[in-house]
C-alpha cells in the first residue's frame, strides 16, 4: 500500500513541475486584428478583403495598425499573406475625397467571418465585413441585418 501512495504522490510532483514548466517556457502570448479600414465615404454594403493575392501592394502601417483601404467597389486585395487573427481591435472610418477620416460607429459594422479559396496552388484568404449607414444598432452589429 505504501508502494502505491509512494507512485500517486511522485505522479503529482511530476505533473505539478511539467505544468509549471509548460507555463514558464511556453509563455502566453495574447493577439489583436488591429487593422484600421478605410472606407469610402457614403459606401454601404459588402466589404471583402482578400489576403495573399500575388502582385498585390503590402499593407501599410499606422502604429500598431494595418490599414486597409478599401475601393469603391468594396474590396481591397494585398500580398500580405494571412489575416491576424486575436481579439478583435480593428477601427472603421469613413474617408472623404480630401482624406479626411470619419469614424464610424461599431454598431454599424457587420463581422462576416473569414475564409478562404485557391487560385492555382495559391491559398487565398479572405475577411468579410458590411457596413451601413441607415441600419446602425446592436442587432446589425450581431446579425448583420
Amino acid at each position: 500500500m505504501v508502494g502505491r501512495k509512494m507512485i500517486a504522490v511522485l505522479f503529482g510532483v511530476a505533473a505539478m513541475f511539467w505544468v509549471i514548466g509548460l507555463v514558464i517556457f511556453s509563455p502566453f502570448q495574447s493577439s489583436s486584428t488591429n487593422d484600421k479600414y478605410l472606407i469610402p465615404e457614403g459606401f454601404e454594403g459588402d466589404i471583402q478583403v482578400n489576403y495573399n493575392v500575388q502582385g498585390a501592394p503590402a499593407l501599410e502601417k499606422e502604429g500598431k495598425y494595418d490599414i486597409i483601404p478599401i475601393r469603391e467597389d468594396g474590396t481591397y486585395d494585398t500580398s500580405k499573406p494571412e489575416m491576424e487573427y486575436g481579439m478583435v481591435t480593428d477601427q472603421y472610418f469613413y474617408v472623404d475625397s480630401e482624406g479626411r477620416r470619419t469614424p464610424i460607429d461599431v454598431r454599424c459594422i457587420y463581422v462576416g467571418g473569414n475564409g478562404s479559396s485557391e487560385v492555382g496552388s495559391t491559398i487565398i484568404h479572405h475577411t468579410y465585413l458590411k457596413v451601413t449607414r441607415t441600419k446602425c444598432s446592436d442587432d446589425y452589429r450581431a446579425w448583420g441585418s
